[in-house]
């Protein structure tokens, strides 16, 4: 989006992209690596984690945290490859602050779907700050299509999560574990259509901001719309393998929204 919005050449796209990705995916691992840490004890009670490394003793305490030092080095490593300087700080705060906290939040509050939004999605503002904000104070436009952009993930996030914990409902009942699945109870299935239509609405909304063409409107926010209606519509919150099939059915979700987004870029910057 920050691309389109600066007619930035594909080439320097391309760049841009290969550092966000690396930094993305040592982030992500290292906060996964973090969050199994963390809930080490929390595993152990529960049927579908239990085998994981470290819950299952295959990997010690000490390797995981090795392991945590180096991916957190390596995506410190990417920030210093960012073309901003307060890109680099919104990045230090992603590591620092929103994915530190995240695996705590399970503790204190039926919400840790809503944390896990901003922590999982702050990559989007360390992107667009590190292009649009490049050399100039971000215009009031650039901060309406962060806070909206930030709805519209998080929303997506707290579906896709929640859907996620369904999972493991009887289990995390008995171990403590605090979710949105356990918060929202028999009214899941309509909260969760909230979230979605917020998740849209404001997809579209940061598109209208931003001056998206066609492309991002007619794959981007209507292919999102046409899978959010499948993937809630075929949703049972009471089978295990139906929740794992609609929670990695984001992975092609995500897919949707980028190939809307990339042929919008092509057709008005490359083509």
């Amino acid at each position: 989006m920050s691309a389109y919005k600066t007619n930035m050449p594909l080439k320097a796209l391309i760049v841009r992209l290969a550092v966000y990705g690396i930094g993305s995916l040592t982030l992500r691992s290292a906060a996964c690596v973090w969050n199994d840490i963390c809930d080490v004890d929390f595993d152990r009670q529960v049927e579908r984690t239990k085998v994981r490394p470290l819950a299952s003793g295959a990997v010690s305490m000490a390797g995981a945290y090795t392991y945590l030092i180096s991916l957190t080095l390596a995506f410190v490593g990417t920030l210093y490859m960012l073309e901003s300087k307060e890109a680099f700080y919104q990045g230090v705060f992603d590591v620092a602050v929103l994915n530190l906290i995240y695996p705590l939040m399970k503790r204190v509050t039926y919400l840790p779907q809503a944390w896990l939004g901003l922590a999982i999605n702050w990559g989007f503002v360390v992107a667009w700050v590190d292009v649009s904000g490049r050399g100039s104070a971000l215009s009031w436009t650039d901060l309406e299509v962060l806070a909206y952009g930030m709805v519209s993930l998080a929303s997506w996030t707290i579906v896709y999560d929640t859907i996620y914990a369904c999972q493991d409902l009887n289990d995390d009942k008995r171990a403590g574990v605090k979710s949105t699945a356990l918060l929202f109870g028999s009214y899941l299935p309509a909260i969760l259509r909230i979230f979605a239509a917020l998740y849209i609405g404001s997809l579209a909304y940061i598109g209208y901001l931003n001056g998206q063409g066609a492309w991002f409107y007619g794959v981007s926010v209507v292919g999102s719309a046409i899978h959010m209606l499948w993937q809630l519509g075929t949703h049972n919150p009471m089978s295990a393998v139906n929740c794992k099939e609609r929670f990695d059915s984001n992975i092609n979700l995500g897919g949707i929204v980028t190939g809307g987004l990339l042929a919008d870029y092509l057709f008005r910057v490359v083509i």
